[in-house]
């Protein structure tokens, strides 16, 4: 049965977006027209007198125009940047940004036997499924000696070495697992919200990332059920045995320990994985010898 992004998603981008928007707003009004004002001028009549000075205008032709700012006011102007930048942000790392990490890695069209390397790994995939399966519309090739393939937006980038090893067609089932139930989609809305070290702002009046950041440890237990979701996929698609074995041999021995575990990061350890594919072939028990057969 897959599991597709839903309504968890949903929840933690509003309560996200919520508290960077509204929170913002609180902090952005005690600190600029509460605290501010009071430590810059305690008694308010010298910082009341340059706040006057500083909201005439003098136009080209002599004519006086009085702006009336107030604390309140400069507090209003200041928070429609703040949101003109999470606009910025948010369209920059949407839409743009996938185009530029493609760019950076210099990635390239497949040859001939790189596409026929691929669809002979999907063709098996498809083979020992049970259900219709979308194919990426566009996939390029990352030279060079790694063994992992990645979505870049709606693109799956995937290491050259990989395309010619017998762990293509596991890691590809886990890839569609991720393309077939909308993790792509919220990978790119989740990419919208400010990055966590933005909150040093806050020290300035500039609450950036306040949602991201009170969410942080809900989002990366998500990703984590993601990645986990993922791999049941492939084991529907009768990869479970294939990607343990790939797991186990390749990405085991390489995985290393974080502090504090995995508690903030977004995916689990190797061994994690590989356990949680067991007990889900112990499940699904004829995911076993498709499995096998296509190897």
């Amino acid at each position: 049965m897959r599991k597709k992004t839903g309504l968890v998603f949903l929840v933690l981008m509003l309560v996200s977006w919520a508290i960077e928007l509204g929170g913002g707003w609180a902090i952005m009004w005690w600190y600029w027209n509460t605290a501010w004002y009071r430590v810059v001028s305690p008694s308010n009549a010298s910082f009341a007198a340059a706040l006057a000075s500083w909201s005439r205008y003098t136009t080209p032709s002599g004519r006086v125009i009085d702006l009336h700012w107030t604390p309140q006011g400069i507090t209003l102007v200041l928070y429609s940047l703040f949101v003109g930048v999470h606009v910025v942000v948010a369209l920059w790392h949407g839409l743009l940004a996938p185009f530029f990490q493609r760019w950076n890695q210099g990635v390239r069209y497949p040859i001939a036997r790189e596409r026929e390397q691929f669809e002979a790994a999907f063709a098996a995939i498809i083979r020992a499924g049970n259900a219709p399966l979308s194919r990426p519309r566009v996939w390029l090739v990352h030279d060079g000696s790694g063994l992992e393939m990645r979505w870049h937006g709606y693109t799956l980038i995937i290491d050259r070495e990989l395309l010619k090893h017998r762990a293509l067609t596991p890691l590809l089932a886990v890839q569609l697992g991720h393309a077939n139930s909308e993790d792509r989609l919220a990978h790119r809305l989740y990419a919208m919200l400010p990055a966590p070290a933005a909150i040093i702002g806050a020290f300035a009046g500039w609450p950036f990332a306040l949602g991201h950041v009170l969410t942080y440890p809900l989002w990366m237990w998500y990703w984590k059920a993601r990645v986990y979701a993922a791999d049941e996929f492939a084991v529907e698609y009768g990869q479970g045995p294939a990607l343990v074995r790939t797991l186990d041999q390749l990405f085991l021995r390489i995985d290393q320990a974080t502090r504090g575990g995995r508690w903030l990061k977004p995916m689990p350890y190797v061994a994690q994985r590989i356990d949680h594919i067991q007990h889900v072939l112990k499940q699904q028990p004829s995911a076993a010898p498709q499995g096998q057969r296509i190897l």
